[in-house]
C-alpha cells in the first residue's frame, strides 16, 4: 500500500545518533528532540535509529522509545526489544584471518565490533581519543586470534585514507570503509550500509520507501540520505553530506532536527 498525500505521507523516520540526535558538545539528546520523537510516535509514525555504533553503545538513547535499531551501519537490525534480529551480516571469516595475518607485519589499531562487546588489538592514544569523542568506554584489549572466533559485524580501523585503501585492496576486498570523523573509518562488508538497513526495516514493517525520511550528518549517512525521498542533513554536516540530502536544516545544537520536522509539517 502506498502513502496518502500531505503530512501523513511520512510513516517512518530514521535517525543517526552522533551529530544528529546527540550533540558532540553535550553528549546528550536535547529535550526538544526527545519531545519531538514522542510526538511522532503518538501520530503513529515509526521511528528508528540508524547508526554506526554497536548495539551496546546506544545507551544514550535509553529514555527514548524507538521501533527498531539499525546498528553497525546496517549489519545488524533489531526491533524495539533490541533482542529480536530482523537482519544480520558478519565480516567473512577468511577476510578476518587475512587481517590477523597482516597485523603481524603491519601494526595499526583495529577495533572489532562483536555482538555484545568491542575489542581492540591494542589500545593507543588515538583509540582512546575516539572513545572520548563519542563518550563511550574504550574497547577491550584482546588477542586478535581470539576475537575472530566470534561474529564480527564491523571493524574500526584507525589509519589515514591511503593506508586504509591499501588494507582494503590487499586484505579486505569484500569490505568498504566510510568515515564520519577523520580519526578512523568504519569498515563493513561491501553492500552493508544504512540504506540496506532501511530497506530491511521497511520490509519488516510493511512500509513503502516513498514514506521514509532520514536524518544524518556524517559520510556514512550519505547512502540513506540519497535513498529516501526525504533525506535531511544537519547543519553541522560537511558539504558532501548536504549535497546528498533533499533538505538541509540547522546544527544539532541549534534544534536542527526539530526545525526540519516542523518544516515538513510533522510537528
Amino acid at each position: 500500500m502506498g502513502c496518502t498525500k500531505g503530512q501523513r505521507k511520512i510513516k517512518a523516520i530514521f535517525f543517526d545518533i552522533d551529530g544528529t540526535l546527540v550533540s558532540f558538545k553535550t553528549h546528550k539528546v536535547p529535550q526538544e528532540t526527545k519531545d519531538a520523537i514522542r510526538r511522532l510516535r503518538e501520530q503513529g509514525i515509526k521511528v528508528f535509529v540508524a547508526t554506526g555504533r554497536m548495539l551496546k553503545m546506544v545507551e544514550v538513547l535509553n529514555d527514548i522509545e524507538f521501533d527498531g535499531y539499525i546498528t553497525y551501519n546496517g549489519s545488524l537490525c533489531v526491533d524495539s526489544t533490541r533482542e529480536n534480529v530482523i537482519f544480520k551480516n558478519t565480516v567473512p571469516q577468511d577476510e578476518l584471518e587475512a587481517l590477523v595475518e597482516r597485523l603481524r607485519r603491519d601494526r595499526f589499531p583495529v577495533s572489532f565490533m562483536c555482538r555484545d562487546e568491542m575489542y581492540v588489538n591494542y589500545l593507543d592514544e588515538l583509540v582512546t581519543r575516539v572513545a572520548k569523542v563519542v563518550e563511550v568506554e574504550p574497547p577491550i584489549e584482546r588477542p586478535v586470534e581470539e576475537i575472530i572466533k566470534e561474529d564480527v559485524f564491523q571493524l574500526c580501523i584507525y589509519v589515514d585514507e591511503p593506508h586504509l585503501q591499501r588494507i582494503i585492496d590487499e586484505t579486505l576486498p569484500g569490505c568498504v570503509g566510510m568515515r564520519w570523523i577523520e580519526l578512523f573509518a568504519d569498515v563493513n562488508v561491501r553492500g552493508m550500509n544504512k540504506q540496506l538497513g532501511i530497506d530491511k526495516m521497511l520490509e519488516h514493517f510493511g512500509i513503502p520507501l516513498e514514506c521514509a525520511m532520514a536524518f544524518g550528518d556524517g559520510g556514512n549517512d550519505i547512502p540513506m540520505l540519497q535513498h529516501v525521498p526525504y533525506g535531511v542533513a544537519m547543519g553541522n554536516a560537511n558539504d558532501a553530506v548536504k549535497a546528498a540530502a533533499a533538505y538541509v536544516t540547522d546544527d544539532v545544537d541549534d534544534n536542527g532536527l526539530v526545525k526540519a520536522l516542523e518544516h515538513y509539517g510533522l510537528l
